[in-house]
């Protein structure tokens, strides 16, 4: 999609390899990846081919089919609002080759809509996908016919598009939200002066219900030419005996005229344009500044040249806004920016600041005032030398990372042809890019960015909490805040802040651990440390001999687990309070050093480590390459051997604790929320307050993070060094470390789980703006977790939403999407069922009793047939996860094990899983699940 994504975040580094470009060649032009068979049929169907069999480590027999359409929303007419997204809907039904539908016709070869084959439309193409598992020359004829039958023979009848149109109005209401207003209201703004805020994709509720079948059919004709088409196919495919097959199926339909295209490009002036985002479910104080202009791209070196300077001025840009971040004043942060695409020729570049309610002009002052630093001062000469530097390191790199794409080859060309671009051979390309890179210089880059900081065409806009107006002043004041701004004399920008090279603290002694237990058919050890605390150690080679897995070359990392019990959920003390110090923790990092130093370690020495807390545990876990162990284990012992929380961090997570908690805004969806928590768990599940927050201070939760740390700990760790050196490591970085909860209050570490009540409930509200309601369920069951039920109940949960889908939305058209959630709860020994879609109002209750109806009848949903398809499709997923990741694999099946049966049992049984996948086991234990332990909600509109 060309509209800007994910605004006003800091863009991350884009790969070189995509400075690819439109088509628009001269004598320096680059032509395709010769790896790419393509081509052009009489009649103007294009093709591009990847025969995957070039790569070594390519999916065996898996084919990756697009049918492009290269039109879209932005092509339809004013009567013809959501055509374009109709017509790929209409087309999976009658086609004069396929009396019973496409779909049928997919169905039928086996493949699944949503998992093997779906279609989605933009505002600039269609592309439909068919995913095939195990390819046959046959099947793949049958998709390309199936492919025909979708481009020039779809009958788009009107008494299935009257059926249809109840999907699409519900696919539509499902996407009706607050986070929906917003972008709308975004992309207004940002794409003003064009047709993309006039033509939404999949129309309104009034096109939908009411817009003839010959619309329809007229858009198909007008655009679903094989000169508007594309066929990109990524497979274990002869592309010779292929292109002949192509030609036959697509070859006969003639080459027809197009339309003329609407314009996709905004009309750029010279206005600043001021709006505002009005959503009334507004959290947030900001002011946002941007600039719109040209930027066309083509298949020359100038243009490639053009590419380099834009990626080098981004990646500088981001850099610099980072550090100013630094001199705001109080009440305005978080100054970010980004860069995109609004359309094919336009980009646009933002800038933004959150504020302090009533402090908007001062956050446009700021704005503007570090807008007009950067553009007088441009970037340092140091700087620009590091990113020279980076351009040549990653265009180096590229010419091998490159060569082995995998299933991406298929985005890549796909990206390609809907952009009309190149996908260029990465040795030539990045050749070439080496080439241009040593001509440009720090006038260059700076000479761009005052270029995109002088555009005229100019957009600003404000948002506030609750969506209220904010009189920011007129176009002439903020040009003239402008014009104040570049007559005073700006102070420099920032400098990099020269960080320093820090060292782990040493260990004053060792510890010692010494051996409890062993079981060498699983190569499972465990060891009692010093400190009371105790270590699981695998060494995954045992078993990988045992399963008969082969060990790669990648298998030189070594994993750690540390799991404690120290859960938010306390029962004297604050819940918020222990989650707060292990977040403030966390973000303290090392004590004593700065945020940078620790980040640079981290970096240095490719250390993470990350945490997760639940109601009654916290983990730690990390994994590194073997040689860098010693530096994992010595980061976990800082972090629990100096658990202090530094000042700086204590008061910067506060103060947006503070400022989160002091919004007053309650969206409708979260008081829905909330009474359903109400409901299932027996107690307010409120936001967190001001007044959860104005006891904690530092030194309480420096209290509350040091009695955590005292609590023994249990390590899993999997790795194939020497066990002497592992067990080395143990005692000389974890043995050592101090627990000792004989301090503390017992009773402060007791924690309860969080567990749905028993009994039946019923949520029914109506306080939804949107013409949308919701229904959701929530129920559970005891069951005892053992692996082979929670593989059970991962797949009766899919065979759920599956037979929830067929009756609601095929059989009724009642809702667009049901999803559907059912997992074993390794902590609470409970099967737990969710359920939630969205549907019209006056058919939530009908839809309702169905779903009743449907639970009612879940061991019917048990076939001999589904328990073939799932015990297939498991163990070639279970073999692709022992091959590809069997060492990361054991630590989470050893830490699940230790836990639940005190042993490593399950490392001695994975074989039997599909023992449980069986049609008997799948019934009997189907049979056994009522879920008469449920809340349900129901979401209405207003009354």
């Amino acid at each position: 999609m060309l509209f800007l994504q994910k605004f006003l975040s800091i863009a991350g580094g884009i790969c070189l390899l995509a400075l690819t470009a439109q088509v628009h060649a001269d004598d320096n032009a680059l032509p395709w990846d010769k790896r790419v068979v393509h081509g052009e049929l009489e009649n103007g169907f294009r093709y591009y081919l990847f025969d995957s069999r070039q790569e070594a480590d390519a999916p065996k027999g898996l084919t990756l089919a697009n049918l492009v359409v290269l039109s879209g929303a932005i092509d339809e007419e004013e009567n013809q609002l959501g055509v374009a997204h109709m017509v790929e809907h209409m087309v999976f039904h009658e086609s004069d080759g396929l009396p019973s539908g496409v779909r049928k016709a997919l169905t039928d070869m086996g493949l699944k809509q949503g998992r093997d084959f779906n279609a989605m439309t933009n505002s600039e193409n269609t592309r439909y996908m068919v995913n095939l598992k195990n390819t046959t020359a046959e099947q793949l004829n049958t998709v390309l016919g199936i492919y025909q039958q979708i481009a020039f023979h779809a009958k788009i009848k009107a008494s299935s598009l009257d059926k249809e149109r109840l999907i699409i109005q519900e696919e539509w209401r499902g996407k009706l939200s607050h986070r929906s207003r917003v972008n709308d209201e975004k992309k207004a703004l940002l794409r003003v002066g064009s047709l993309y805020p006039e033509r939404p994709v999949i129309g309104t509720q009034a096109t939908i219900k009411n817009t003839p079948a010959d619309q329809l059919r007229t858009f198909y004709q007008d655009w679903y030419a094989p000169n508007n088409m594309a066929l990109v196919i990524y497979g274990p495919v002869d592309s010779a005996e292929l292109e002949k097959q192509i030609k036959r199926t697509f070859g006969s339909e003639s080459k027809r005229r197009l339309p003329k295209r609407h314009p996709k490009d905004p009309l750029l002036d010279t206005d600043l344009k001021i709006g505002q985002l009005t959503d009334p479910g507004s959290k947030m104080n900001r002011v946002a500044f941007l600039y719109r202009f040209k930027n066309e791209q083509s298949n020359t070196d100038e243009s490639r040249r053009d590419g380099l300077i834009d990626y080098m001025t981004r990646n500088l840009l981001t850099d610099q806004i980072r550090r100013q971040r630094e001199i705001l004043p109080d009440h305005v942060r978080v100054l970010s920016s980004t860069k995109g695409s609004v359309s094919p020729k336009v980009d646009i570049l933002g800038f933004s600041v959150n504020v302090d309610e009533g402090y908007h002009a001062l956050g446009l002052k700021t704005l503007i005032q570090e807008l007009e630093r950067i553009k007088t001062h441009g970037f340092y000469q140091q700087d620009f030398d590091q990113i020279h530097q980076k351009v040549q390191r990653v265009a180096e790199r590229n010419k091998d990372a490159a060569k082995s794409r995998g299933s991406i080859w298929s985005i890549k060309m796909v990206d390609a042809v809907t952009s009309n671009k190149v996908l260029y051979d990465p040795k030539e390309s990045n050749d070439r890019l080496l080439q241009l890179v040593k001509t440009i210089s720090l006038d260059d880059v700076n000479a761009r960015l005052r270029h995109w900081l002088s555009s005229p065409d100019r957009i600003l806009y404000t948002q506030a909490v609750g969506g209220k107006n904010i009189d920011i002043g007129s176009a002439e004041s903020v040009v003239a805040l402008f014009a104040k701004a570049r007559s005073r004399q700006l102070g420099a920008l920032e400098k990099e802040k020269t960080v320093a090279i820090k060292v782990l603290p040493e260990t004053a002694s060792s510890g010692s651990v010494s051996l409890t237990s062993r079981n060498t058919e699983l190569g499972v050890s465990n060891w009692s440390l010093s400190n009371g605390d105790q270590l699981t150690l695998l060494d995954p080679s045992v078993l990988a001999d045992r399963y008969q897995i082969p060990t790669l070359d990648s298998d030189t990392k070594s994993y750690f687990t540390a799991v404690s019990a120290a859960g938010y959920n306390v029962k004297q003390g604050s819940t918020w309070a222990e989650q707060i110090a292990v977040q403030m923790a966390n973000a303290t990092g090392i004590y004593g050093w700065t945020d940078e130093e620790f980040q640079q370690w981290r970096k240095d020495n490719n250390v993470f480590l990350s945490s997760k807390q639940k109601a009654q545990s916290l983990a730690y876990r990390g994994s590194i390459e073997n040689h860098g162990l010693d530096k994992l284990l010595g980061a976990y012992r800082v972090n629990q051997v100096t658990p202090n929380i530094d000042t700086d961090v204590y008061d910067s997570i506060m103060a947006s604790l503070k400022r989160n908690a002091s919004v007053d805004v309650v969206r409708p969806i979260e008081t829905f929320s909330r009474r359903l928590a109400q409901a299932r768990f027996g107690k307010d599940q409120a936001a967190l307050a001001l007044s959860d927050l104005t006891p904690l201070s530092l030194e309480k939760l420096d209290q509350i993070r040091h009695k955590q740390v005292a609590l023994p700990v249990h390590y899993f760790m999997v790795s194939r060094l020497p066990e002497k050196e592992v067990t080395n490591l143990v005692a000389a970085y974890l043995a050592n470390i101090p627990r000792d909860t004989a301090s503390y209050d017992q009773s402060s570490y007791d924690t309860a789980p969080v567990v749905q009540q028993a009994g039946q409930a019923i949520v029914d509200v109506s306080l939804n703006p949107e013409p949308k309601a919701e229904y959701r369920l929530y129920a559970y069951q005891s069951v005892p977790w053992s692996p082979i039920a929670a593989l059970q109940l991962t797949y009766l949960g899919e065979r759920l939403e599956a037979q929830l889908k067929q009756r609601l939305r095929s059989e009724v058209q009642g809702v667009y999407s049901v999803r559907v959630g059912l997992e074993l709860n390794k902590d609470t020994d409970r099967a737990e069922l969710k359920i939630q879609y969205s549907s019209s109002p006056a058919r939530l209750d009908d839809l309702a009793e169905m779903t009743k109806s449907v639970l009612s009848e879940l061991p019917s949903i048990v076939t001999e047939e589904w328990a073939k398809e799932i015990q297939a499709a498991f163990a070639e997923v279970e073999q692709n996860r022992l091959e590809k990741a069997f060492d990361a694999t054991m630590v989470h099946r050893l830490e699940l094990s230790e836990i639940l049966y005190g042993d490593a049992r399950y490392l001695g049984e994975m074989d039997k899983l599909t023992s449980g996948l069986t049609l008997n086991k799948l019934k009997a234990f189907a049979d056994t699940l009522n879920f008469n332990d449920r809340v349900t909600g129901f979401y209405r509109p207003l009354d």
